[in-house]
């Protein structure tokens, strides 16, 4: 297998960079957001500390697992064994995550599995693990030679079970969650060459989804009214996103000078950073921050069409395109575009488990541009 030195690499030195960059940005960023919640104590005890460790574990991550080849995933006789394992450990995590006594529950949701000592509150959202294995396994199976993906019966319908019981492990705590498996996994499917009507065969059974999960839940259905209408006196998440934004003017009210922090806008670490760094750094800041996601979107694309393989070009494209589409949902979530889904920004909001991953998942679209394939 021949290996393209980082040197000779432009798309993957600058997929790296700008990763190690939306990285530095989440730092700062993360720390301006919570510093107003501070608390004495150990050091492990601060939200702020933790996530300076969990980015250089992700920058380690990013630049160590970029040497990695792809093609180990999809290797085995009948069945990718790699994307196979990795598959039904995430699935199992899911799985021992909803089971009380087990499973760990934060402002309502069972999501989270702990580990190591109690004092240290360690855990991960295996959620999180999912969403990405599920995108490589069906890359890893749908481009096998002896695949035939126009077979509706034989490789279709065994996709859209395999999305559908991964997506129900986790809609009911994290619907968000659910919802970008969904979206990732269809996009995948499109790329190994899924004829687009037999995904538009699921729109029927998507309404009955929506009309369940979202119309019949009240919880829910109030986030889309908060969308429509987010300066109403109860929409207090999107009329305070909103406002954090058009504080900010041009140019920003400083970093570590924003006010909307202080008590008025929720997870502002997390999934309402873009609008606390909007505060800060102003609409220039908040463009310069989508500048730099668009030119790492063309980069991603730019990998995913030269990959050397047909593996490469589906792992390459899935990928890129399920983190570009999270961080677009939250753009839009936070400028009320779209109604409050919990959506994290990749890279740039506070949270251990997605920022490893989210690197871990860019050091092998990188791995894309850095094997030249099969001799």
């Amino acid at each position: 297998m021949d290996h393209l030195p980082l040197s000779r690499n432009a798309r993957g030195q600058g997929l790296i960079l700008l990763t190690l960059a939306l990285m530095a940005m989440g730092v700062v960023l993360v720390h301006s957001a919570l510093a107003s919640v501070a608390r004495p104590g150990p050091w492990y005890s601060r939200s702020d500390m933790r996530h300076v460790i969990f980015a250089v574990l992700a920058a380690m991550v990013l630049l160590a697992g970029w040497r990695f080849d792809y093609h180990l995933l999809a290797s085995g006789r009948k069945w990718p064994i790699g994307a196979t394992v990795l598959l039904a450990g995430s699935l199992a995590l899911c799985a021992a995550a909803l089971i009380p006594g087990i499973g760990h529950e934060m402002g309502g949701d069972r999501r989270w599995l702990r580990v190591g000592p109690p004092q240290f509150k360690l855990g991960f959202q295996p959620s999180e693990i999912l969403k990405l294995t599920v995108v490589i396994f069906l890359a890893c199976w749908l481009t096998r030679p002896e695949v035939d993906v126009r077979s509706f019966r034989g490789t279709f319908v065994k996709a859209v079970v395999l999305v559908g019981i991964s997506a129900a492990l986790v809609i009911t705590e994290d619907f968000g969650t659910g919802m970008i498996i969904g979206v990732g996994a269809a996009v995948t499917m499109l790329l190994a060459g899924v004829p687009w009507l037999y995904l538009l065969s699921l729109a029927p059974p998507g309404v009955l989804a929506f009309y369940g999960f979202v119309v019949c839940s009240q919880h829910r259905w109030a986030r889309i009214a908060a969308m429509l209408d987010p300066w109403a006196v109860h929409n207090h998440q999107s009329r305070q996103s909103l406002l954090a934004v058009v504080s900010g003017g041009w140019f920003g009210k400083g970093l570590g000078a924003g006010t909307q922090k202080l008590g008025y806008l929720p997870e502002d670490s997390t999934d309402f950073i873009f609008s606390a760094a909007c505060e800060e750094t102003g609409v220039l800041g908040g463009c310069l921050l989508m500048g730099l996601l668009l030119v790492w979107m063309f980069l991603i694309r730019k990998a995913a069409t030269s990959a050397p393989d047909r593996l490469g070009q589906v792992l390459a494209g899935s990928l890129g395109f399920m983190i570009a589409a999270q961080a677009v949902m939250h753009i839009a979530v936070d400028l009320a575009a779209m109604p409050p889904t919990g959506m994290t920004f990749p890279f740039l909001s506070a949270g251990g488990t997605a920022l490893v991953l989210m690197a871990g998942g860019i050091a092998m679209v990188v791995s894309t541009t850095a094997h030249s394939g099969r001799a």
